[in-house]
């Protein structure tokens, strides 16, 4: 119950960052999910359910925040990434370091496949141009700090 709260409240700490400082960290219009990163640990260092919990109170209020025609879409990539990610809960510490971040790679993929390509898809981008203008860019810039962020945290370590 303690880390329920815990994990909540910093979540409502990454949540306001994101939405409000998210910007800040844009390169050349590519801007990272510090949600997803966020949700990928809660399922890596807690609970699969405060993952899933925590990842769809999040996406909610972020799709009610930014405004989107498609509320719960965010909800749902992030309740997903969250059960995906709680799969790996006590076993990420069994696999290689290599096969964590291919893991980890998927997590991101899966989640800007539904938060890119399904928000996209009446738009007059063509795929290959959103696949390699969006969505690769931004699985490989967030993978990137959350590279940095998990090193740091130790996440995946004995």
């Amino acid at each position: 119950m303690i880390d329920t709260i815990k994990y909540s409240v910093l979540g409502l700490f990454v949540l306001i960052f994101q939405w409000m400082l998210g910007d800040l960290f844009s390169i050349f219009g590519v801007i990272p999910s510090f949600l997803v990163i966020y949700i990928i640990y809660v399922g890596l260092t807690g609970s699969q359910l405060s993952a899933i919990w925590i990842g769809f109170v999040m996406g909610f209020t972020m799709d009610s925040l930014v405004g989107t025609d498609m509320i719960g879409m965010t909800a749902m990539a992030l309740a997903l990434t969250g059960y995906l990610a709680g799969l790996f809960h006590d076993r990420i510490v069994r696999v290689p370091v290599i096969m964590q971040y291919l893991i980890y790679t998927g997590f991101l993929l899966i989640y800007f496949t539904f938060t890119v390509l399904v928000m996209l898809q009446d738009s007059q981008w063509s795929a290959g141009n959103i696949v390699f203008l969006i969505l690769l860019p931004k699985t490989i810039y967030t993978l990137g700090l959350m590279t940095g962020i998990f090193i740091l945290l130790r996440v995946g370590v004995d």
